[in-house]
């Protein structure tokens, strides 16, 4: 049996006057062979030729050369029983289902049912299951509107994750960047958070509309957990409580995308992998000492891209300058948190998000309030704010602050020393413990009282000083009187000079007055603490 492209050869040859032997010769096939295919295409030119007298040659000649043509119109589908039909049907039925209740990411995809129908029992392949959902779907081809937008008019938002290497972290952690893309303009803003949460989404806007000093009127999302609370229905989606926060303050209207149709938010889209790809792409640009330094330095990437044209008729820094004047003007930047509320334990912490966060000891067993902001938690006892501490992304993590710990430490000085207050303290504060109070946790509580006055950097430098006047007396008293010293030397620096022309005849200040100044000043400011310190005895007796 000879393939269409030998036929078509032989034709060619037999036509340009070569024998069946030459042929035969030249193909390495037999004459007998060449005999068959000649005979049956003078067979075919007869009857092409009865049927249309004035056909031209070389329409002959092209017509038996062309792929055979075989008609499967009226084929049946052998394999497609009402069973497999039916199991592809209910498969296609539930992921309707999911969609209209929010669960898109869940649905079979043609492969799911493809196993699906094979661990029934049925013997198809997926080519063929592929085509039977296609038109069982019946989905005509989408085609797409071109939008056209006005200045100020439409900006919209998405999320992208980013993997980095930040500070101390070994592997690489998933961050979450914010973008946002105006339609018109198609400038560009991005930031990253820890989290894709409340509190991050809220910021993110509010960071936004402060840097382009105004509101655009609309924001389009996609069906984002942080934006859209619920399905309604198969079109309407309600909007969480942050959005209709941000929707209120700033007001701006929103709008939600179709399910599975990214398209209708499309610059956004192109912005997320644009975005991310320039800028964490580059050998060592996913490794940073900070957030901080990641934010500042994907800022400057963004910024670049900005100036650029691309293929837009104009940069996006300049089209933006149009919007700028059609965009609603922000009065101040939204305070963007995620309320709570919790009661103290008997460590006189507040579990959020699994971590534990201290609160001054006089609120243990009582209910606080609290406020999780992007970088930082706030524990308020009504509208007073008695704690406030860095927000944690870990879990299991005990955040202390060794301040809120003082009246129970003074009655347990001995349990100050393994305690985790001290162990999560201040790496300078622990330095100062381990070094100089270690051996008189009592006296180091009263330091501390210090350290939350003066500044633990304050503190440290006057206990090296006082080392080397007073090796085996680190009391609290010298310790001030030696902080206070270092703050007027401080402060007698910062005034301003006395005037080049001063007159000669002005008093001048001999030495004797000099040092009598500063004994004086020396026994006044003794005095004083004296004072002090009596003041705090009469209260301490008084409150016994």
């Amino acid at each position: 049996m000879i393939d269409l492209k030998t036929k078509q050869r032989i034709i060619l040859l037999r036509q340009g006057g070569k024998s069946l032997r030459e042929i035969a010769a030249e193909l390495h096939i037999s004459k007998n062979t060449v005999a068959d295919c000649v005979r049956n295409y003078e067979k075919a030119r007869d009857k092409l030729l009865r049927a249309d007298p004035d056909m031209d040659p070389e329409e002959i000649i092209q017509e038996f050369m062309e792929a055979p043509k075989y008609d499967t119109s009226s084929r049946g589908k052998r394999k497609a029983t009402p069973e497999i039909m039916e199991a592809i049907r209910e498969c296609l039925d539930e992921n309707r289902e999911k969609r209209l209740t929010g669960r898109t990411k869940q649905q079979m995809k043609k492969i799911d049912i493809y196993d699906h129908l094979k661990q029934m029992g049925f013997q198809v392949s997926y080519s063929t299951v592929k085509g039977w959902i296609r038109e069982m779907e019946d989905a005509p081809r989408e085609a797409f509107i071109r939008q056209e937008y006005r200045p100020g008019e439409v900006v919209e938002f998405d999320w992208g994750e980013v993997k980095l290497k930040i500070g101390a972290d070994k592997d690489y952690k998933a961050y979450q960047m914010a973008v946002f893309t105006a339609a018109y303009s198609n400038y560009r803003y991005a930031v990253l958070f820890r989290r894709q949460d409340t509190a991050a989404f809220q910021e993110s806007h509010a960071l936004f509309f402060e840097h382009c000093h105004g509101v655009f009127h609309t924001v389009v999302y996609d069906n984002m957990k942080v934006a859209v609370k619920r399905f309604v229905g198969p079109s309407e989606k309600e909007p969480t409580e942050a959005l209709v926060q941000l929707h209120l303050y700033y007001g701006f209207r929103f709008r939600f995308c179709n399910i599975r149709s990214g398209n209708e938010k499309g610059h956004v889209e192109r912005s997320v992998e644009f975005v991310r790809r320039k800028a964490f792409s580059a050998k060592g640009a996913d490794v940073y000492d900070s957030l901080e330094s990641a934010n500042r330095a994907l800022a400057e990437t963004v910024k670049k891209l900005n100036q650029d044209r691309h293929s837009l008729p104009k940069a996006p820094l300049t089209a933006m300058l149009e919007e700028k004047t059609k965009l609603i003007p922000v009065t101040a930047k939204m305070n963007c948190f995620m309320p709570g509320q919790g009661k103290a334990d008997k460590y006189s912490t507040i579990s959020v998000d699994n971590n534990h966060y201290s609160v001054p000891e006089k609120y243990v067993r009582k209910q606080l309030s609290y406020r999780i902001y992007n970088d930082r938690i706030s524990f308020y006892d009504g509208s007073q704010r008695v704690a406030s501490h860095p927000r944690c992304f870990g879990k299991g993590q005990w955040i202390i602050d060794i301040f809120h710990y003082l009246k129970t430490l003074e009655r347990k000085p001995g349990a100050l020393h393994q305690s985790t207050a001290l162990l999560r303290a201040d790496a300078t504060v622990k330095k100062i413990y381990d070094v100089y109070y270690s051996n008189d946790p009592k006296t180091f509580l009263q330091v501390l009282l210090l350290i939350r006055e003066k500044g633990a950097d304050a503190v440290e430098k006057a206990l090296k000083r006082l080392s080397t006047i007073s090796p085996l007396d680190y009391s609290a008293d010298k310790v001030r009187a030696i902080c206070d010293e270092d703050a007027s030397a401080e402060f007698s620096l910062a005034l301003p000079a006395e005037p080049a022309h001063q007159a000669a005849d002005a008093p001048q200040a001999s030495p004797q007055e000099d040092v009598l100044s500063i004994v004086i000043q020396g026994t006044l400011s003794q005095y004083d603490r004296a004072m002090e310190i009596s003041a705090e005895y009469i209260e301490k007796r008084a409150s016994a």
